[in-house]
């Protein structure tokens, strides 16, 4: 179970690495506590997007076969078998909540006020590795050509010069909070 987890979340595990290591050498911060609050906000960010499935099955859609089948497994526990059929069976699930372009802007806010605000080090690398995350996804999305699952709340999907000037804007963003962290 370890390697197929550790396969699937190979490049964002990465991702979340080199950023709790620039976050590090940003701060410059030689104290364990809080090292290991900026790798454990790294980290945790990694699989917040996953709770989007959750919200679907509990919140959003609680009747559907998808919401009581996933359900079920959490109710018995059963992370790995839970984990299988959501990575098995996402295609099901449209108009994701986390996984959007709406989400996706008020998390760009979220970034800069807590960024810029007084918080520790836990939440700021936690939201910085949300809001990357949720690039790198983005990115997925559009390679598959699924981007209008990405921009559900949109009546139209952005064409490429639009996806990629929204991407450089969100980018531009990412690095003005990590020159503020």
């Amino acid at each position: 179970m370890l390697k197929k987890v550790f396969l699937l979340y190979k490049t964002p595990l990465l991702i979340s690495i080199v950023l709790s290591i620039v976050l590090v050498a940003l701060k410059a911060q030689s104290h364990y506590l809080q090292l290991s609050l900026i790798l454990l906000g790294s980290l945790a960010g990694t699989f917040f997007l996953d709770l989007d499935y959750i919200i679907y099955a509990y919140f959003l859609d609680p009747g559907s076969s998808f919401s009581q089948t996933l359900k079920g497994f959490l109710r018995h526990k059963d992370l790995y078998h839970a984990g299988s059929y959501i990575y098995y069976n996402e295609d099901q699930i449209k108009e994701k909540t986390l996984n959007s372009a709406l989400f996706q802007i008020v998390l760009t806010a979220l970034m800069v006020f807590v960024v810029g605000s007084g918080a520790n080090f836990l939440l700021k690398a936690l939201v910085l590795s949300v809001f990357i995350s949720s690039i790198y996804r983005m990115q997925l999305n559009y390679i598959k050509g699924k981007s209008e699952e990405w921009f559900w709340a949109l009546k139209s999907k952005p064409n490429k010069n639009a996806f990629v000037l929204y991407t450089t804007v969100l980018l531009g963003i990412f690095v003005y909070c990590l020159s503020i962290f």
